[in-house]
């Protein structure tokens, strides 16, 4: 199983905190069937209109953000933490 997190505006979206998903084999499947489960937002807040993820969006697998991994191609594994945020900032 790999372990989902939202937290911030992802947790608003799902109304779920942690949740359990059958192995899938990467990043873009699992981000495919998390579209599919929460149609109401999630794809329109985690990618931009170039199909990006946010700048201000941070999606990290075992501590490690997609962006220095594979990205979207970033294979999983079971028992892998996937968490999903809002960076947040201050002026």
């Amino acid at each position: 199983m790999i372990e989902v997190k939202f937290l911030t505006r992802f947790l608003d979206i799902t109304g779920e905190k942690v949740i359990e998903i059958e192995r899938v084999k990467d990043m873009a499947t699992l981000i495919n069937l998390l579209c599919q489960k929460y149609p109401k937002g999630f794809k329109e807040t985690l990618f931009d209109d170039n199909g990006e993820i946010r700048d201000y969006l941070k999606v990290v697998v075992n501590g490690e953000d997609v962006r220095s991994l594979q990205g979207l191609e970033t294979p999983l594994n079971d028992n892998d933490q996937i968490v999903m945020f809002q960076t947040i900032a201050g002026g």
